[in-house]
């Protein structure tokens, strides 16, 4: 049976080339509707931006069998409400993106995820030189 696994976060955040990087395919575009394909649920970013728009995250998540947050490590804001992590009955992990950017902090976008009620380990990834992603892969995989 193939695991479905939504990732979510803000606009710009890299869930789309995240995920595109797990595919193994390097084509992105701009999410504009909810994207179910291979597996990966790839939710647009303004259904975290736009609060009242929260409940398709919460409604779509409810067919999923993990999720993922994706955090910028560029940002200087959480990417999703504090807490809202807390509601989920399946597992939710944390990953950083962007790591490779020279203006990335990786410890506040860890304050970030934590604040939003991500528990456990999170990921630090790079979609552009590769580091990280073969761990998501392997944590998808194993779920």
């Amino acid at each position: 049976m193939l695991k479905k696994v939504i990732f979510i976060g803000a606009s710009g955040a890299g869930k789309t080339t995240l995920i595109k990087a797990l595919q193994g395919s390097g084509e992105t575009a701009k999410t504009q509707a909810l994207i179910f394909e291979d597996g990966f649920i790839d939710i647009p970013g303004e259904y975290m931006d736009i609060r009242r728009l929260n409940h398709a995250v919460i409604t779509t998540a409810m067919d999923a069998d993990a999720i993922f947050v994706v955090q910028d490590s560029t940002c200087s804001k959480p990417t999703i409400p504090p807490g809202f992590c807390t509601m989920f009955n399946i597992p939710v992990y944390g990953v950083i993106s962007k790591i490779d950017s020279p203006s990335s902090n990786v410890g506040k976008a860890r304050e970030y995820l934590k604040m939003c009620g991500v528990k456990g380990e999170y990921y630090p990834v790079s979609a552009v030189t590769g580091e990280g992603i073969e761990k998501i892969r392997d944590l998808i995989q194993s779920l």
